[in-house]
């Protein structure tokens, strides 16, 4: 699920056929990439309602945007400029498809050029991920790598856990986005701050990423459903899991944008 920049390079060299997925934004991407990187923005995108046929328009959303670059049948590789929120995002929509052998260039550009990669300005189209509601778009995903509201609010805090990767101070309803309609948590989260499993730009080494995820009171043996405020954070803790050697790994992609909209929903403080 990760590749290094040499490694990247090296098998480029020897003919192996990879779309390369630029998470930044336009700017960047048209200033300096990877050669020939296709520029593709998922990071904006949120949905409102996580039900079931929302998650599977969601996913078709996506499914055709990716299949409108016409590389389908090569390896997708999601970067930005260092190992942050987009690209473990961009890689988890590909996972959400079935697509598993999309990866996540550790460390982004800066790895590459590191590795001593050039850079060229983008061409071409910019593909920005935009929600499209209704079941004329609903396709078949993965369900077990994302969380309905539903499944979240009847998690039962033992064989099935919520994972909070928000800042202390959104766990703690001290900070609050304004386009949130409430501040605080889903009741029975733990808090695994997203830049823990970061460092200098890249993912920490899987043991390390293990032992912050258990000090934080996780086990590979649970469920874990990751939240943040619209599903980004929450997506490089994932893969951060994910890279650590845990399995049973969901976002809930409305995260607390959608769950503290519904009023009916349990805060906690």
């Amino acid at each position: 699920m990760l590749i290094d920049a040499a490694e990247l390079r090296a098998r480029l060299a020897a003919g192996e056929r990879f779309t390369l997925l630029d998470a930044r934004d336009s700017d960047a991407w048209r200033t300096a990439t990877l050669p020939d990187a296709h520029a593709f923005n998922v990071y904006d995108y949120f949905i409102p309602d996580s039900t079931e046929q929302e998650i599977a328009a969601m996913a078709g959303v996506f499914q055709r945007a990716w299949q409108s670059l016409g590389t389908d049948s090569a390896t997708p590789v999601w970067f930005e400029e260092e190992t942050g929120m987009r690209s473990p995002r961009g890689a988890w929509f590909h996972w959400l498809i079935g697509r598993d052998d999309a990866l996540i260039l550790n460390g982004g550009v800066r790895a590459w050029q590191d590795a001593g990669g050039e850079l060229r300005p983008g061409r071409g189209e910019h593909t920005l991920l935009a929600p499209q509601a209704g079941s004329e778009n609903a396709v078949r995903f993965q369900r077990e790598r994302v969380a309905s509201r539903e499944e979240v609010l009847h998690a039962d805090g033992e064989r099935t856990v919520i994972l909070d990767a928000r800042r202390a101070s959104e766990h703690d309803g001290s900070f609050v986005h304004d386009c949130c309609a409430r501040a605080g948590r889903i009741p029975g989260s733990r808090l695994l701050f997203w830049e823990e499993v970061i460092a200098d730009g890249k993912f920490r080494p899987a043991a390390e990423i293990r032992a912050a995820a258990q000090k934080a009171g996780f086990s590979p043996h649970q469920r874990i459903i990751t939240y943040c405020h619209r599903g980004a954070r929450a997506a490089t803790v994932y893969a951060a899991l994910k890279h650590a050697g845990f399995r049973d790994l969901a976002v809930y992609v409305g995260s607390w944008h959608e769950w503290s909209e519904h009023q009916e929903l349990p805060v906690a403080p």
